[in-house]
């Protein structure tokens, strides 16, 4: 049990997650009761209720804070000069699915148990909304790439597989040592075509994006305009 001290609203938000996320690894978020956390926090039941009506608030916030870590993981290599491109994106995905932040075992129990919890399943699109809400305000531009809804899904499951395995299995060290080879399988993922042109959706967007940033050139009179 934390002993408990004076602190501003936004501290004690911060003991309750903190403590919250603790308890719902140890025991799993559908056997954590609020009376656990009460008893945990050292918090009296009405002050716990004043922060949290339930453990989903909590779990909500906690993986908000998750997103902000995320979306800070992707700003930060972008200040430190990467381009924005299918390559960057793979890089980043990598990233996130052999991360092993302390926050990443929360997540894991948010994944199992919303198979069993239609609320956990709303909760999971909000965040998932949040996230590229978040991306927009930094004006990260997910956007440019115009990928098929498909590949979207089907990056979020792989990334999802990689983090459960990962988390379940106790083998982080072995999907950190095949980042490399995770960002190449994402990268053809990203590159994969829907037409017959060998050229990926992903690619021919980023193409056009690109253009737009560069000055535009009038082609002379007797230059044959492309079919």
């Amino acid at each position: 049990m934390v002993r408990n001290k004076r602190l501003s609203f936004d501290e004690r938000k911060q003991q309750i997650k903190r403590v919250a996320a603790r308890i719902f690894v140890e025991k799993g978020f559908d056997n954590t009761t609020m009376e656990d956390l009460v008893k945990e926090t050292g918090l009296s039941k009405g002050g716990l209720y004043h922060y949290y009506k339930n453990t989903t608030g909590i779990l909500y916030d906690i993986m908000l804070d998750g997103i902000v870590y995320r979306n800070n993981v992707i700003a930060q290599s972008i200040a430190d000069g990467r381009q924005w491109s299918i390559e960057f994106l793979a890089e980043e995905l990598a990233k996130k699915a052999v991360d092993a932040n302390e926050l990443m075992p929360v997540y894991v129990e948010l994944l199992l148990a919303k198979k069993r919890n239609s609320r956990l399943e709303e909760v999971y699109k909000q965040l998932e909304r949040t996230t590229f809400e978040l991306f927009e305000a930094q004006h990260i531009d997910t956007k440019s790439f115009g990928l098929t809804s498909n590949q979207v899904t089907f990056m979020t499951f792989f990334v999802n597989a990689i983090i459960l395995s990962a988390n379940v299995l106790k083998e982080h060290a072995l999907v950190q040592s095949n980042q490399a080879l995770i960002k190449e399988m994402f990268l053809f993922i990203l590159k994969q075509t829907d037409s017959g042109n060998g050229t990926s959706r992903a690619e021919i967007a980023h193409a056009q994006q690109q253009c737009k940033s560069r000055p535009h050139v009038i082609s002379s009179p007797s230059a044959k305009e492309p079919l």
